[in-house]
């Protein structure tokens, strides 16, 4: 014996008539990545987690277990208290002031399903017309596509590239220590002082490159490493944060308490490549901070503010913030896109082949050599009248750790070009699947004299 839980209606159109079959395991339903049923997530707050299904091996049955105080869940429209038996045919409906979603228990008794195996996750059974114009469609497209393939020029596709030139604009970047900072009076003037300073137990590795109009261009999360730390988990006990995490919240949350910006962090930056080495600050590097969240964070008796580019409920514009540039002497061979070019490089018969060159970790060493790796773009979501991107770039290419900050590039017209800057791996797709800031975050930017104010935004965890 098993059940089966149905959507019957959700936000999610193409999810509608999926359903999750399982047997003695539990079954989160929530927002959360883990969760084996999934609502659609607030645009205010993190992930919740809803409620559980277990088995009860006493009563041969099965409950459904509340998990959050915040949301409406009932079963046949009788709200949820803490627990609840479920029967064949009972309505789940979840809620989120924004959201709702409906689900449809059954109860099975068949060969289809071993129930001690776990819950498997299975979309919608098509009927046979359905399957067979989809087989059709297929078909064309594929014939479509061959056709296309073969009748493209040899010296168009972008693996076909000598991108040896391009190499010798990447670099590796590193950082190594971080200083909290506050403003003092010094002989009658204000000054920035080092109140503390840290050595990082794991220096940060990723990569920059340098552009033809003098711009080194890497993430922003390879030169401030406590912007997105994503291992703690936000209750007020010190001894789970890193040493440079404990300096981040310590300098936002005197702030916030102050209602001044008085502290502030400062990194040492390296970049180089073979004989050639460049030392920075984070101070440096112009960044575009309004995107940032300040998060509150701690327990009732100890708040603590954060500031961090990672996404409130997977809000990929947040990480729209994740680049950061500085201005140099020197001259590389990267041009960076323009919006016309990623215009022209998001239409649908375009060649959305990519190359991502970086120096990736390996065993968490670096390789020597900057090498490309080769991808294709997934997707860009666009604003409502196409005249910016409202979130990031995803793309798919074998990378890991070190290749972030690394330049993506793409045959935008004759001229390779940078279409954009390495993000982070997507944890919900499979491995390969990344987000990169667009190049016209950097263009934008640096064309507005490389200046923004800071309007972050609080939102609580």
């Amino acid at each position: 014996m098993y059940y089966r839980l149905t959507y019957i209606s959700t936000e999610n159109k193409e999810r509608q008539g999926d359903y999750v079959i399982n047997g003695m395991r539990p079954l989160d339903i929530g927002q959360g990545a883990s969760c084996g049923a999934l609502l659609p997530e607030s645009d205010m707050y993190e992930a919740q987690l809803f409620a559980t299904i277990l088995f009860k091996e006493e009563f041969d049955k099965w409950f459904l277990v509340r998990k959050t105080d915040c949301y409406k869940i009932s079963v046949n429209g009788a709200e949820l208290s803490i627990a609840q038996l479920l029967n064949n045919g009972d309505i789940l409906y979840f809620a989120d002031g924004t959201h709702e979603s409906r689900f449809k228990f059954e109860v099975l008794n068949d060969d289809d399903f071993d129930p001690n195996s776990g819950y498997v996750y299975k979309k919608r059974k098509s009927n046979g017309i359905v399957m067979a114009v989809t087989i059709a469609i297929s078909l064309v497209a594929v014939c479509v596509a061959a056709y296309s393939l073969w009748n493209k020029e040899a010296d168009k596709d972008l693996r076909r590239y000598d991108l040896s030139s391009v190499t010798q604009s990447v670099y590796h970047i590193t950082t190594d220590a971080v200083y909290l900072l506050c403003d003092s009076l010094v002989n009658g003037e204000i000054k920035q002082v080092i109140v503390d300073a840290i050595e990082l137990d794991n220096v940060a590795a990723g990569t920059a490159f340098l552009t033809d109009d003098s711009l080194f261009v890497t993430a922003r999360h390879c030169i401030e490493p406590w912007i997105n730390d994503e291992k703690w988990d936000g209750i007020s006990s010190k001894l789970k944060m890193s040493p440079e995490l404990k300096l981040a919240t310590y300098a936002e949350t005197c702030n916030r308490m102050l209602g001044e910006k008085k502290y502030s962090l400062r990194s040492h930056c390296i970049i180089s490549r073979d004989h050639e080495r460049y030392e920075f600050y984070s101070t440096d590097f112009f960044m575009d901070q309004t995107r940032d969240l300040v998060i509150r964070l701690g327990s009732a008796g100890e708040t603590i503010y954060l500031r961090t580019i990672i996404p409130i409920a997977q809000r990929r514009d947040m990480e729209l913030g994740d680049f950061a540039y500085v201005k140099v002497d020197t001259m590389g061979c990267l041009s960076l896109a323009g919006w016309q070019d990623i215009l022209s490089f998001s239409k649908p018969d375009y060649d959305h082949n990519i190359a991502v060159v970086g120096y990736p970790l390996t065993d968490n060493k670096t390789e020597g050599v900057a090498v490309p790796v080769f991808g294709n773009l997934m997707g860009m979501e666009f604003n409502s009248d196409r005249t910016n991107l409202s979130g990031c770039i995803q793309m798919s290419a074998p990378i890991n750790r070190g290749n972030s900050g690394g330049p993506i590039l793409a045959r935008v017209g004759n001229k390779i070009k940078v279409v954009g800057i390495v993000s982070k791996a997507d944890e919900r797709a499979n491995q390969g699947v990344f987000w990169a800031v667009p190049a016209t975050e950097v263009v934008r930017m640096h064309g507005h004299g490389d200046n923004t104010e800071d309007d972050s935004m609080i939102f609580r965890r």
